[in-house]
């Protein structure tokens, strides 16, 4: 279900995508809006919206008014941009379906031909394997990294064709276009188109999920935060956070790489004891597709959560 609100003189049209959602979905047709936060989005919306129109059929909607209107409006939206996994604008996968003994370990921010190539080094000497969420533009300087990843057996998404900290600003043509950027530099690579984005810092809005529609990809968010990109940040504070908050069926976000080079991610370092953690719980990492039955290159429903995040048939990259 597709629901358009107009708010006059508050905001430009914004469409919701209805999606099945939580780890029911798979028995839930596509389409259903359940997402309490994209509902109370909407009313909240609808409601600024009548309040905009009584005013301006009383002639009442000043500079005043409608600049209270829409900081009110922008107030709450907000809110969805900085937390993805309320999916207020959009489906988006925070976590696979329990029960596996599975989780993802996903890496974002590479490649790095040193770090990246560290933590495919011990990720080879296990049974695991990961998801990296690759920047563009550092895919093109190294891409025999990236295809060491693929090689290795793990799935590779894209993070941005750069780390764009105004990435949710940005218009959806844009977010389109750089997004098979990215895209194309990993199937130039590789051979295999990827099929998830994770947005620079998770930030994701309305015109982010718009145009990640438009590129076929599906939005990846996060269930467990290693904290590890922070300078300064400790292998144990890194393993201790990941311990206390990774469930079966959990997406964990850790990086490979610094956003600008600058330094080593605590979890390099980290790594082998969250290894060991996996192993202790008698668990296994998996590949994105793997964990959310999506195979490589084709739009098949995701088991877990949102089922509908596939908006788009795959298609070959212009």
């Amino acid at each position: 279900m597709m629901v358009e609100i107009r708010c006059p003189g508050i905001v430009p049209a914004m469409t919701i995508a209805g999606t099945a959602d939580g780890p029911a979905s798979r028995s839930m047709p596509a389409g259903v809006t359940r997402s309490p936060a994209r509902v109370a989005f909407l009313t909240w919306s609808t409601a600024l919206g009548v309040l905009a129109a009584h005013a301006a059929m009383r002639g009442q909607l000043g500079p005043g008014l409608l600049g209270a209107l829409s900081a009110a409006w922008y107030s709450v939206a907000t809110i969805g941009v900085l937390f993805p996994r309320l999916e207020m604008y959009g489906p988006i996968v925070s976590r696979g379906p329990a029960g596996r003994s599975a989780v993802a370990l996903t890496f974002d921010d590479g490649p790095h031909p040193v770090t990246t190539r560290r933590i495919l080094a011990m990720l080879a000497a296990t049974r695991h394997r990961a998801t990296f969420f690759v920047l563009g533009e550092k895919a093109r300087r190294h891409p025999e990294v990236v295809r060491e990843i693929h090689a290795a057996g793990h799935t590779i998404g894209v993070h941005g064709d750069r780390h764009d900290r105004l990435h949710s600003f940005r218009m959806p043509w844009r977010v389109h276009d750089e997004l098979l950027r990215a895209a194309r530099v990993v199937e130039n690579a590789t051979g295999v188109r990827p099929r998830f984005f994770r947005p620079p810092l998770g930030h994701t809005s309305i015109t982010t999920t718009r145009g990640v529609r438009r590129a076929g990809m599906i939005v990846v968010g996060w269930s467990t935060r290693g904290l590890d990109g922070i300078r300064g940040r400790t292998p144990e504070a890194v393993v201790a956070r990941v311990a206390r908050s990774m469930t079966d069926g959990a997406i964990v976000l850790l990086h490979d790489a610094s956003e600008h080079d600058d330094f080593e991610p605590a979890s390099v370092r980290a790594l082998p004891g969250i290894l060991r953690l996996l192993d202790d719980r008698e668990w296994t990492s998996v590949g994105l597709d793997t964990l959310l039955d999506q195979p490589h290159g084709e739009s098949a429903p995701i088991a877990g959560r949102s089922a509908s995040a596939i908006t788009a048939p795959a298609r070959p990259l212009p």
